[in-house]
């Protein structure tokens, strides 16, 4: 059941069909990093709640859980099922052991511009994962999404030869593969525990997205970043969701305020994406990092790296996963 506060307005309407009540309610949104508005992912967040309440007159608030502070994060995609949470902004990859096509929203050297993702929001494949998203037990209100970077110890890792006995964390298992393939060691952990494994030394660099490594403050222990202002190769979708067991309770009228105020963060949020690469790659340069940009002949050998062995084991791996990443790449055309 949704967490309501129902209030009557003291006058009540006289319908044909009875009598009709104002109510407001107060839906709870979970999301795993802290309430920092410098983060864009964050600031989008509290536009889209700022909007809700302004399209419905303040009947519909939005209350915060930062932090993990309500639900794991991992664990994100069974709440939203189960209706224990109502929102989450919260990165889509997490539920690919429920979702195993939602693998390809991670999948790395498919995309390398942020422009190509937010293309993919409009494609057939998007549809296609978006439907098993609504059947499992979620739905995307609005489209936010992250470019990850590469920082290190031992020396910038700009092409796949600096992987040779590196000990990297990678962005998802398909990604894990083809990087053990470039002579890489990999360790598999939340963004939240790299700080600690670049101090200790049991990483010696890691990949994931430039929000983390701005809110985790890896630019404290790291020499070197490869940042993706230019060209990524790696991209990660962290929508903002909302239970459909919760879309389900709403009226036809708090659907079209949810999707209008949705969409209305989209394109702040894209740009907010650019600026957040430049915004992480500055924190690192003034922290005394060596800071570099791939080139498009770097990405170009990660994009033979990736389709040689992240793609192919995709493709074998998930259900109908050739034709789905088929589909994906020719509509990049």
């Amino acid at each position: 059941m949704l967490r309501k506060t129902i209030v009557c307005l003291g006058v009540a309407l006289s319908l044909s069909a009875g009598l009709a009540y104002a109510e407001s309610m107060t839906l709870k949104l979970a999301h795993q990093w802290p309430q920092n508005e410098k983060d864009y992912v964050i600031a989008a967040g509290v536009q889209f709640a700022k909007e809700v309440e302004r399209l419905s007159d303040g009947d519909i608030k939005i209350r915060f859980f930062p932090a993990q502070s309500l639900v794991k994060a991992a664990d994100t995609h069974t709440a939203l099922k189960s209706g224990a949470i109502d929102l989450a902004i919260y990165p889509y990859i997490y539920s690919a052991g429920a979702i195993p096509e939602m693998n390809l929203v991670l999948l790395p050297g498919l995309w390398k511009s942020h422009d190509e993702v937010f293309a993919f929001k409009d494609t057939e494949a998007w549809k296609e994962l978006e439907e098993k998203a609504n059947k499992y037990g979620f739905k995307t209100l609005a489209w936010i999404q992250i470019a990850g970077g590469f920082a290190s110890t031992k020396g910038p890792i700009r092409v796949p030869a600096d992987l040779q006995s590196q000990k990297v964390r990678a962005a998802g298992k398909y990604m894990e593969g083809a990087l053990v393939k470039a002579g890489a060691s990999t360790s598999t952990m939340p963004s939240s525990e790299t700080y600690g494994a670049m101090q200790s030394g049991l990483l010696d660099g890691l990949l994931t997205s430039s929000s983390s490594l701005g809110a985790y403050r890896v630019y404290e222990v790291s020499r070197h970043y490869v940042s993706p202002e230019d060209y990524s190769v790696y991209f990660t979708i962290e929508p903002i969701a909302i239970s459909m067991k919760t879309w389900k309770e709403l009226s036809p009228e708090q659907q079209k305020i949810l999707v209008e105020a949705g969409r209305s963060v989209e394109t702040k949020a894209l740009e907010g994406a650019r600026l957040e690469d430049k915004r992480v790659a500055q924190e690192f340069e003034e922290n005394g990092v060596s800071v570099a940009k791939l080139t498009k002949a770097d990405w170009d050998m990660w994009h033979d790296l990736f389709a040689a062995h992240a793609f192919s084991a995709f493709e074998k791996g998930v259900p109908n996963g050739a034709a789905l990443l088929e589909k994906a790449i020719s509509e990049q055309q």
